[in-house]
């Protein structure tokens, strides 16, 4: 694990995904079920400017991924999000075909980041830690709230509840990921805990 040669790809990869999540949030409070008041949609941009932060999360799973098939979950949900994004706004896949696609992403990116978190716990602070465990296992026990909802009869009150149940708590966790690759970025920035007996020694 390399801490200090991911910090700058898990700032930079923070500061777009917290950009992605204001344009998904000006989308739903300006645009959405009428006409965008912009010659561009906020949908778009969000689903370009998030693209981007998940290409930048990359290099972070290259340096700090616990294991090789861990670091295969990142490397597969991130290159997934990255291309959903402009499939999507390009016309090139529907937006009934690529939902699924990008919720399977963001689960196992979510998953990454749980992993991540407890794999190395030894070398991160514990608040990067807890906040990493706590945002991506919000996500999974969201998601699959809102998947058993699916079995139940369509617009039936059972589905509508499990959705909302299921949708607040992966929504919290989604928005709050961008802060996890802030901290992460941070703890690069202070003394390693491998490196500090050493500079002690002749």
């Amino acid at each position: 694990m390399d801490v200090r040669k991911a910090a700058p790809w898990a700032r930079a990869a923070g500061i777009t995904g917290l950009a992605a999540n204001a344009l998904l949030i000006a989308f739903y409070a300006a645009e959405i079920g009428r006409r965008p008041p912009l010659r561009f949609s906020l949908g778009s941009a969000n689903d370009l400017v998030g693209s981007l932060g998940t290409a930048l999360m990359i290099p972070v799973a290259l340096a700090v991924s616990p294991g090789p098939w861990v670091r295969r979950l990142g490397l597969t949900a991130m290159t997934t999000l990255t291309l959903a994004g402009p499939a999507l706004v390009s016309g090139l896949v529907p937006f009934r075909r690529q939902l699924p696609v990008a919720m399977a992403g963001f689960a196992g990116l979510s998953g990454w980041i749980v992993l991540t978190s407890r794999g190395n716990c030894e070398a991160l602070p514990g608040p990067v830690m807890r906040l990493g465990i706590g945002s991506g296992s919000a996500v999974l026990a969201g998601g699959a709230v809102a998947a058993v909802g699916l079995l139940a009869p369509a617009r039936s009150r059972t589905r509508q509840a499990a959705f909302v149940a299921g949708g607040v708590p992966a929504t919290l966790g989604m928005l709050a990921q961008p802060l996890w690759f802030l901290r992460l970025g941070a703890a690069g920035d202070g003394p390693q805990p491998d490196a500090a007996p050493a500079a002690g020694r002749p």
